[in-house]
């Protein structure tokens, strides 16, 4: 049975509905290495512990930069873009559940899911939502201010370079949002469009 390990973040509610994007960085098996590494990336970047909103511009840019060069890091970062929805629970929801239903090793598995600021109510409610559309989860847990580690904030991270990109933030971030969509080392998980109601 293959561990999977599911990193959440999100931004957007702030525009009330115009655009929430949810970032998922999904790994399956042993994530020390990972979080080894991406601790070791953070620090060559220069871009540390901050998160992506408070970062320096030019030190996010080479973090980023660096993970988008590294083949470790191929099918496991994903995002979801959604426009004219205040629904932010459910959104998230359904898009933890696409996300690993399109996962590789999706066929046989248990998930552990960390939101990061998911109340102790709120992680009930995703558990029991997740199970209901066919998700194995093992566990969700929502992740303090205090316990964020490298995975969480390589999620905030890919969240905030999104909307950056898409807003037309920079031309540096534009062309790099390019590039790893060409690469498919990000990947754009579309929500299934719910169905039309037929006229009266």
């Amino acid at each position: 049975m293959q561990k999977l390990y599911c990193y959440v973040d999100e931004t957007g509610q702030d525009t009330k509905g115009g655009m929430f994007i949810v970032a998922i960085v999904v790994f399956g098996g042993d994530t020390d290495p990972l979080l080894s590494y991406c601790e070791q990336l953070e620090e060559d970047s220069g871009k540390g512990k901050f998160k992506w909103g408070k970062a320096e511009h030019r030190r996010r840019s080479e973090y980023l930069r660096r993970v988008f060069a590294d083949s470790r890091f191929e099918n496991s970062l994903r995002y979801v873009v959604s426009h004219e929805t205040t629904d932010y629970d459910k959104t998230t929801i359904k898009a933890i559940t696409e996300t690993i239903h399109r996962h590789k090793f999706a066929q046989s598995y248990t998930a552990s899911v960390y939101v990061d600021g998911l109340s102790k109510t709120k992680q009930r409610e995703y558990s029991q939502e997740l199970r209901k559309l066919g998700v194995r989860v093992r566990k969700v847990r929502g992740v303090t201010k205090d316990e964020n580690n490298a995975l969480t904030r390589l999620a905030d991270a890919i969240a905030g370079f999104v909307r950056d990109a898409l807003e037309g933030q920079s031309d540096e971030l534009q062309s790099l949002y390019r590039e790893a969509i060409r690469k498919g080392i990000l990947i754009e998980v579309a929500l299934e469009a719910p169905p039309k109601t037929p006229p009266p």
